[in-house]
């Protein structure tokens, strides 16, 4: 780590240490400062370390691993699972405590379908079933929005349909409250 992130460390100056990791030009000083932010608790620097890893530079991506192997990132990281662990059942709790009161609790997940699974030749126009979709709807799934996926072929400009994502939407009944324990 440069003298100068050690520097902000230090100081605890977590702005201007998240300003060295957004805005500066040379991904060493980035890498650091994010180092930094991370062993002053900062959620942000470890956000930046975890993208890092996705990197098409080798070198990049060697020191972002070397970076999350630190104890001090493994400890972070285990924290932050705790506390989204904590979170998410005080939120599942609470969906219950609304279920025994009679409210309603939603469910939603996306899905995508394949353009295979969507498109049938229907020359009658009548419309044509979509067993995937069917099949959730069965499930008591409803569907709420729906994106197209456009893929472009290989070498060329045009794009084509390659299917699309559903967005669905289910309401928990009282006597379901054990499914959001699996979502």
């Amino acid at each position: 780590m440069s003298s100068q992130v050690d520097d902000l460390v230090r100081m605890r100056d977590t702005e201007t240490l998240y300003e060295l990791m957004s805005e500066d030009e040379d991904w060493m000083i980035q890498l650091d400062a994010a180092e930094g932010l991370v062993k002053l608790g900062d959620r942000r620097g470890l956000d930046f370390v975890l993208s890092t890893k996705e990197s098409e530079d080798t070198e990049i991506r060697s020191v972002a691993r070397e970076i999350l192997d630190s104890p001090a990132i493994k400890r972070m990281i285990e924290d932050i699972k705790a506390e989204e662990r904590r979170e998410r059942h005080g939120m599942v709790e609470t969906a219950r405590k609304r279920l025994q009161k009679g409210k309603k609790v939603f469910l939603y997940k996306m899905v995508f379908l394949p353009i295979g699974e969507l498109l049938d030749e229907d020359p009658a126009s009548e419309g044509f079933y979509i067993p995937g979709l069917i099949n959730l709807g069965f499930e008591g799934w409803e569907m709420v929005n729906m994106m197209p996926r456009h893929s472009q072929q290989l070498g060329g400009a045009d794009q084509y349909l390659s299917g699309a994502y559903f967005l669905l939407k289910r309401e928990v009944a009282a006597d379901e409250s054990a499914e959001l324990d699996e979502v």
